[in-house]
């Protein structure tokens, strides 16, 4: 380092100095009501402090002019689309905006802008679904928290998006302004407690919530058993059968329901024969080729019959969503 740059340090520093002080001035001023020809001026000037070097200087520009009600929309753009510490704070207050330009930008901009605008102390629907649709968990759980938010439409979209997510599924039991029917979906992704709450908040029948859960429950494993490897579903068999849990209620529901890979798996364990020929078998459809490997598997023939209707049953509907 050279001598004249040691020297020239204390000068630029007080050249950003004096552009942070101008920036302060220059939001002020365009918060205030002035005549238009001033106006013009001032903004001139805020547009080039805009795309200023020094974050402080563009920080210190945008905190001013979040309480602006009107700007030009590149300028108010331009902040919005700026680095967090300068765009988070203008986003999460300012007015220039209107619902569907914040809904544009949640899907437009990163993740650290859809935090600001789900901060906002009022967030419209169709603002909730666009953060709802795109968000990652944290802005997510922002929005779900922020009793300003209007999840009518969003609250869905959480549910199917973050169902495996409890905590942020019990933040969203708990609002206030809950629909029946999202009340309804949330009973199987919280805990007993929150349930319990839920439950009563909104007068659901005990009985009603117990099915609820349940139709849920069995949704989720068939999802499950339509992804899970072999090696995975021969296991869950294995703990089924070691807690007495492996029930003809519970095959025939999983079956009807399209679960028809619980069933080969099964098949393969108990026969010992491989799972490309019991695939082979179970998708031809024929009751009687069936039946022959469940008596093999040492099912009885009541068994046999309820198994059978329902493993058609859960083919055709396999062929219907093919």
């Amino acid at each position: 380092m050279k001598f004249s740059d040691l020297t020239s340090l204390p000068s630029a520093r007080h050249a950003q100095l004096e552009k942070v002080v101008l920036a302060r001035k220059v939001g002020l001023f365009l918060v205030d009501e002035h005549p238009p020809e001033e106006r013009r001026v001032v903004i001139e000037v805020a547009e080039s402090l805009a795309r200023d070097m020094s974050v402080a200087v563009r920080q210190t520009l945008a905190f001013e002019l979040r309480r602006a009600r009107d700007l030009p929309r590149d300028l108010a753009e331009r902040i919005a689309r700026d680095v967090e510490d300068v765009s988070g704070p203008f986003l999460s207050h300012t007015e220039i905006f209107s619902p569907e330009d914040l809904a544009r930008l949640a899907r437009e901009l990163e993740e650290h802008a859809r935090v600001a605008i789900a901060r906002r102390s009022v967030v419209p629907s169709i603002v909730a679904v666009a953060i709802a649709e795109v968000g990652s968990e944290r802005s997510v759980t922002f929005l779900v928290r922020n009793p300003g938010a209007d999840l009518s439409e969003a609250g869905d979209r959480v549910v199917t998006r973050f169902g495996g997510n409890r905590a942020l599924m019990e933040h969203l039991a708990k609002r206030a302004d809950l629909s029946l029917a999202l009340a309804h979906r949330l009973l199987d992704h919280i805990s007993e407690a929150c349930r319990a709450e839920l439950v009563a908040r909104h007068g659901i029948d005990a009985k009603s919530a117990e099915r609820a859960v349940s139709a849920a429950t069995g949704a989720n494993l068939v999802r499950w058993v339509k992804g899970a490897s072999r090696c995975a579903l021969t296991d869950y068999i294995r703990q089924l059968e070691e807690r007495g849990a492996l029930t003809d209620r519970l095959l025939v529901d999983v079956l009807r329901n399209g679960g028809i890979r619980l069933l080969e798996s099964l098949l393969a364990h108990r026969t010992g024969i491989d799972i490309a020929a019991i695939e082979a078998v179970v998708h031809t459809g024929r009751p009687a080729y069936l039946g022959k490997l469940l008596k093999k598997a040492g099912m009885s023939p009541k068994q046999i019959k309820k198994i059978v209707a329902a493993a058609i049953e859960g083919l055709k509907r396999e062929d219907g969503e093919a």
